[in-house]
């Protein structure tokens, strides 16, 4: 700590660097009495929408079942039960604004200040990252004009984080799109974001995908606060995504059976290996392969689905596209925290969510193993 500190006192005093951390609203304040002859600044929130009150119903486990919760400081990571409040969504705009990184950390070249509604860190605070403890930055490339920023923390390879809390902030950024002539994503370049990204009308030439390394500053950079709180998409981020994906209501009222499992044999650390051995004897469950399936086809079978069947992992943030009163069987590795991302994902699309742990590798385990799914399931499906 005290190395920091005078770390901190050499950043100030002998480079050209940001040292502090503030909010923009206490570093932008109103003037009055000032003379009209000053430059003109495009510093401004530009938009202010208040956040919804919303409800997660109480997680249910089958089987009798418990979930495993995780503890920080002696209190529960996540609340099981009760009604939240959404964050306000607001727009802050910077003129001749740095911005760096893949999380997104805007800063004041000018003010030497780091913006703190504009990043978060899992673990750390703003003022214990790298970034802002950087005694000189890289040289920075230029972006001239207008630059809207969709980065997250986490929307590189999450494609929960990449729908729910990047392409989301189309929903705010929406009147300034056909406008901007720069949008900053969350890079790799990867097929599946380049899929769903042409299923909205995000003008994919304007993308620059961003890394760890990559260091802009902007004529004006536009960027918003968290607009969706950790694990706690909402009613607004689920019809956001509906519209931009132009998904539609246009399912009957009497839908036919329709029971999908979700393979994750990509993923090794959340792969059921004795998946084969369970549909064997459920014929009726249709195994998706998501990777296989172009947008528009991901978007039909979620819509006609009435029962998903899945482990926990990124298949699941697909089932904003199912219609009101799909089933949801979400599957947990035993031993593993319960994490609510998509329990409450259902809760704000109005589905029938529920949870089961079992073993993942271990069909024949006596009380997580292939008998304990089967018997779930005879229930589940009814």
């Amino acid at each position: 700590m005290k190395a920091n500190f005078l770390k901190k006192i050499l950043t100030a005093c002998f480079s050209d660097t940001p040292y502090r951390i503030k909010k923009f609203e206490a570093l932008y304040k109103p003037t009055s009495g000032t003379a009209v002859e000053r430059p003109e600044s495009l510093s401004a929130v530009m938009l202010r929408e208040e956040g919804e009150i919303g409800y997660y119903a109480k997680v249910m486990f089958l089987a009798g079942q418990v979930g495993i919760q995780k503890e920080i400081e002696n209190s529960p990571r996540f609340i099981a039960q009760g009604f939240f409040k959404a964050p306000n969504r607001v727009i802050y705009s910077i003129s001749g604004a740095g911005i760096l990184g893949q999380i997104g950390l805007v800063y004041d070249p000018k003010k030497r200040c780091f913006i703190a509604e504009s990043a978060n860190d899992w673990i750390h605070d703003l003022k214990d990252l790298p970034y802002t403890n950087a005694y000189r930055l890289a040289k920075p490339a230029y972006l001239p004009g207008v630059t809207l920023s969709f980065l997250t923390q986490s929307a590189d390879g999450g494609f929960y984080h990449f729908l729910l809390e990047s392409l989301v902030k189309t929903g705010v950024f929406a009147e300034m799109m056909n406008k901007a002539d720069h949008y900053l994503f969350n890079g790799p370049q990867t097929t599946w974001k380049q899929k769903w990204i042409e299923r909205t009308n995000i003008d994919s030439s304007k993308i620059i995908w961003v890394t760890n390394d990559s260091h802009y500053l902007c004529d004006q950079l536009l960027f918003t606060n968290k607009l969706i709180g950790d694990q706690q998409a909402n009613v607004w981020s689920v019809k956001t995504l509906r519209s931009l994906m132009r998904v539609g209501d246009n399912v009957p009222a009497e839908r036919e059976k329709k029971v999908f499992w979700i393979s994750r044999r990509d993923a090794n650390s959340r792969a059921i290996t004795w998946e084969e051995d369970l549909l064997v004897s459920y014929p009726d469950i249709q195994k998706l392969e998501l990777s296989e399936l172009t947008a528009e086809q991901t978007i039909q079978t979620f819509k006609e689905a009435t029962h998903i069947i899945a482990p926990h992992g990124a298949g699941l943030s697909n089932i904003y596209l199912c219609s009101e009163a799909t089933k949801i069987l979400e599957l947990f590795p035993v031993r593993d925290f319960f994490k609510p991302c998509y329990q409450r994902l259902a809760c704000a699309s109005n589905l029938a969510h529920q949870s089961l742990y079992i073993h993942f590798e271990d069909k024949s385990n006596r009380e997580h193993g292939i008998t304990l799914l089967s018997n779930t399931l005879n229930e589940f499906l009814c």
